[in-house]
């Protein structure tokens, strides 16, 4: 399932999805959503007039969103779908997840967690869909798929995240785990843990080096640089947060990647 923006090129997203597809053989629903951006007068009224035109403009940038997506994936025929609504899109995009078995999105060059009607919250679908969320950074090109780096942490969402990865990874010649530890004294304990993934893996078939990093300021930037020295074509990692006031406040690696990740992420919470 790929989401597309209704303000901004999905190019991105649509050019990995239409990879992927082509890849493992699947379906591809394509998705999007928004509400009207009409002004609500002092007395809380909106004019009938406005809110029609509202409407209007909002099923036109959907029309054409459609329109991209049936281009840009024309070559798979029958195995397309189009889901859309007036809605909020996060909200569309975790409900309609129920569908698929990986979500697509591409994030924005300067992307803002909380952006207006017709822009995806990508934190927020990844908080709410219940399924892997595949964030595509915005100058992405390919993917690969050859080297993937499994971002570990011992914790339920780093479970669920190699476990939803496994069909990705599979894909693979190169897998590489990586915990990242704030104190020397930690190492010890986080190579076990790691060194147990690696073996989890190779039941699975899967061969995975196993490695232990002291913190070295911002986890997140230190990810990135990880992934940019060994030129990693996958990030793979539990999304953490907790929401304050409807709002989702995360930690610092699932922001980083949300944010300002220079990887393609598989992120699952």
């Amino acid at each position: 399932m790929v989401y597309l923006d209704l303000e901004q090129s999905s190019e991105p997203a649509l050019r990995i999805a239409c990879e992927l597809a082509d890849r493992f053989k699947s379906k591809v629903i394509g998705v999007t959503a928004g509400l009207p951006k009409a002004p609500i007068h002092a007395d809380g009224m909106i004019a009938s007039s406005v809110l029609e035109v509202d409407f209007e403009q909002l099923n036109q940038a959907i029309g054409r969103c459609e329109t991209r997506f049936r281009s840009a994936l024309k070559g798979f025929g029958e195995e397309l779908e189009w889901r859309s609504n007036a809605a909020y899109p996060a909200d569309f995009l975790a409900a309609e997840a129920r569908a698929a078995d990986l979500l697509v999105v591409g994030r924005s060059e300067n992307y803002a967690p909380l952006g207006p009607l017709q822009l995806l919250d990508i934190g927020d679908a990844v908080m709410k869909a219940g399924r892997p969320v595949l964030v595509v950074p915005p100058r992405s090109t390919c993917l690969a798929l050859n080297r993937v780096l499994i971002a570990w942490k011992d914790a339920a969402e780093s479970r669920k995240a190699i476990a939803a990865a496994l069909p990705l990874l599979r894909k693979a010649t190169d897998l590489a785990i990586v915990e990242i530890v704030p104190e020397e004294r930690e190492r010890e304990a986080a190579g076990v843990r790691v060194a147990d993934v690696a073996n989890w893996l190779r039941r699975h078939d899967m061969t995975a080096s196993a490695r232990v990093e002291l913190s070295a300021g911002d986890p997140g930037s230190q990810l990135d640089a990880i992934a940019s020295e060994a030129r990693i074509d996958v990030i793979v990692a539990g999304a953490y947060g907790h929401t304050r006031l409807r709002e989702w406040i995360f930690g610092g690696v699932t922001r980083h990647l949300l944010q300002h990740g220079a990887t393609c992420a598989l992120l699952v919470h």
